[in-house]
């Protein structure tokens, strides 16, 4: 099973960036003496998320979403977010607390976003570090993402440590507080 899934996830992370790295520049169609044309949306607001891997965790934290429109199907959002989380290891009758600090990035409309955090867990007792890479799909304010986390001391090789998520799939829920809309300006005449 361990092998299906990490299959899946390099498969995802192979689709995601072959779709960002197939979209061509049109020089034609660009004025490069006004790139401040596009339209920007800036939002932020806290979100709350269920996690499901090896244990259920719960989320929540802040995220700051900038989206660039430049057209109907075009757009660009780059996200940077922290948050906290919380399992219970019932194996172990242990609480496992959690913190990440990331960012995600979405280059159209329909395409995957792709992002990279850091992370910290800890039971109480002992701490482990690492990063996940993580894929997803967002689709209004619902935010679903899979990926792996990479925590150092490996469980798999030092189980006196605690034991977490490695492969997961996570659903976020954004209440955004605060929108900040700019329209784009005209195009200038010569």
């Amino acid at each position: 099973m361990k092998y299906l899934l990490s299959c899946l996830f390099i498969l995802c992370l192979d689709l995601a960036f072959s779709q960002s790295m197939s979209t061509k520049l049109d020089l034609s169609s660009r004025d490069f003496l006004d790139l401040d044309r596009k339209e920007k949306t800036i939002k932020s607001g806290a979100y709350f998320g269920l996690q499901s891997g090896r244990f259920y965790v719960l989320e929540y934290g802040w995220e700051l979403q900038r989206k660039k429109k430049n057209g109907f199907l075009n757009h660009n959002t780059i996200a940077l977010h922290h948050g906290i989380n919380l399992t219970y290891d019932f194996s172990r009758l242990n609480p496992v607390l959690g913190y990440d600090f990331g960012l995600w990035r979405r280059t159209g409309n329909f395409d995957f976003t792709y992002g990279l955090s850091a992370a910290v867990r800890t039971d109480l007792n002992q701490l482990r570090f690492g990063i996940c890479p993580t894929i997803g799909i967002k689709v209004w304010q619902l935010h679903v993402q899979t990926g792996m986390y990479l925590l150092a001391p490996f469980y798999a090789i030092n189980n006196n440590t605690f034991n977490s998520n490695t492969f997961f799939i996570s659903a976020r829920f954004l209440l955004v507080k605060n929108k900040i809309e700019r329209p784009a300006t005209p195009e200038r005449r010569t």
